[in-house]
């Protein structure tokens, strides 16, 4: 099963298709409140959650999660070949169509919308989201498992 990060680095992967942009794994939170001038668009992943159904649907040793994630979109400008838009519209593209490992269903696209905009500085976010099955580890045993065991008897004679 997959690991949030694991999870973040697939979708991070998955839009580096376009070669103008570049794409990564939010590095901290400041970098999205950095007001400067983007030479190339930008694009960060964040895994923000999950929510879990009950388990009365699959037993006590699964359970259906829905992962959340947000996109953010940062760019000089908003329209244009290399504009909030269209970087946006290709990553949504590439996230509709998309099954990730161990996922029970395909992305579905949540919410799009205007964070901010200025000094020529364009922020966008993409939420989206995919169920999964989460399954319970199996517990390690600490010790050497019995592998035989040979039961001895007296008979009286």
């Amino acid at each position: 099963m997959k690991t949030y990060d694991e999870y973040e680095n697939l979708i991070v992967d998955r839009l580096k298709s376009n070669a103008d942009t570049d794409v990564s794994p939010l590095p901290l939170i400041e970098s999205l409140n950095d007001p400067r001038s983007v030479i190339r668009p930008r694009i960060y992943v964040i895994y923000t959650g999950s929510t879990f159904e009950d388990t009365q649907n699959l037993g006590d040793f699964a359970q259906y999660e829905t992962l959340t994630f947000e996109v953010y979109f940062q760019a000089r400008t908003r329209q244009g070949d290399s504009g909030i838009f269209s970087v946006a519209e290709e990553a949504i593209q590439l996230l509709m169509k998309w099954k990730l490992p161990d996922a029970k269903e395909n992305i579905t696209i949540s919410n799009f919308g205007y964070v901010t905009g200025i000094q020529n500085y364009w922020q966008y976010q993409l939420k989206f989201s995919f169920p999964r099955v989460r399954v319970i580890r199996e517990e390690t045993v600490d010790g050497q498992l019995i592998k035989k065991i040979t039961h001895i008897y007296n008979v009286a004679e």
